[in-house]
């Protein structure tokens, strides 16, 4: 794993920490953690710095779990990790 990626992934770690108020794991429904649609789009503006760039719906509908949060998180950050 590269360094950029192990920053991308503590980066993502801390978000999801700060946002998600419960204990949890990959697995863990993002409804009994306590994230809705919003929540999910206001963590991605976290982990996204680039202010136009934009999200796709399509890739947040297939989000239901933490694991498929970060997983999407990451995918996300990738375009944006490259140009640097």
């Amino acid at each position: 794993m590269n360094p950029a990626d192990v920053t991308a992934d503590g980066e993502i770690n801390s978000v999801l920490e700060r946002n998600i108020r419960t204990s949890f794991d990959d697995n863990s429904p993002l409804a009994e953690v306590g994230l809705h649609s919003l929540s999910v789009l206001r963590i991605a503006g976290e982990v996204i710095t680039d202010p136009d760039r934009e999200i796709d719906p399509s890739g947040l509908a297939a989000v239901r779990t933490v694991g498929d949060l970060r997983q999407w998180l990451q995918e996300l950050r990738a375009p944006e990790e490259n140009a640097r």
